[in-house]
C-alpha cells in the first residue's frame, strides 16, 4: 500500500487506486470461478452423455441376451440338429451301432449256446453274416466326424461381425411355425 499520508486529497486517490486493484483481484477470481464453473458444466454434460451412452449400450445388451436366451441358442442348435447332412448321418451312425450290436450279441448268443449244446451252431442264417459291421460303425463314425453342415458356414460368419447377435437375428429369428412343421424341438 503506499503511502497516503500527505493531504486528504492523496488519501482518497490513494484509497482510489486501491479499491481499483480490489476490484481487479475480485474481477480476476470471478473470471477464474466462472471458468472453472464452464469447465465442470462441461465434465458434468460429457459425463451425462457417456453415461446416457452407457445406459443405451446396456439395454441393447440386455435385449440381445434376452434374445440369445430366449430364441438364438434354441434356433442354432435346432438348425444345426435339423440340418439333413447331420440327420442322414446320425441315422447311418445309429443303424450301424445297431448292426454292430445285434451281430455281437448274436456271435455271443451262438457262443454259450454252442457250449451248452451237442449240435453246433452257426451264424449261416444271420442276415449279418460276412458283414464287417465294426469297420461299416467305424466308416459311419468317421463320416460322423468329417461332417460338414452349411449353416455352420453362416454361424461362424455372423460371430465374427461387429454385431453378431443381431446376424445371428436374422438367420434364425422365429418365424413361427407353419402348421405340420417343426424342429428337433418340436
Amino acid at each position: 500500500m503506499q503511502d497516503c499520508q500527505n493531504g486528504r486529497g492523496d488519501q482518497v486517490i490513494c484509497k482510489q487506486e486501491d479499491s481499483c486493484k480490489e476490484l481487479e483481484a475480485h474481477e480476476l477470481i470471478l473470471v477464474d470461478v466462472n471458468r472453472h464453473l464452464v469447465e465442470a458444466e462441461a465434465r458434468a454434460t460429457k459425463t451425462k452423455e457417456e453415461r446416457d451412452d452407457l445406459a443405451t449400450m446396456n439395454a441393447n445388451l440386455v435385449v440381445d441376451r434376452t434374445w440369445m436366451r430366449n430364441f438364438g441358442v434354441i434356433n442354432i442348435v435346432n438348425t444345426i440338429l435339423d440340418a439333413p447332412e447331420n440327420t442322414d448321418t446320425v441315422a447311418d451312425v445309429v443303424a450301424r451301432a445297431r448292426e454292430a450290436r445285434c451281430k455281437a450279441g448274436y456271435t455271443g448268443c451262438l457262443a454259450q449256446v454252442n457250449v451248452v449244446s451237442v449240435k453246433k451252431f452257426t451264424d449261416e442264417w444271420g442276415a449279418l453274416r460276412g458283414v464287417d459291421t465294426e469297420a461299416t460303425l467305424s466308416a459311419a463314425t468317421e463320416a460322423y466326424d468329417g461332417l460338414i453342415v452349411p449353416a455352420l458356414a453362416q454361424i461362424e460368419e455372423c460371430l465374427g461381425a461387429d454385431d453378431y447377435v443381431d446376424c445371428l437375428r436374422t438367420l434364425f429369428e422365429p418365424k413361427g411355425n407353419v402348421e405340420g412343421e417343426g424342429g428337433a424341438g418340436a
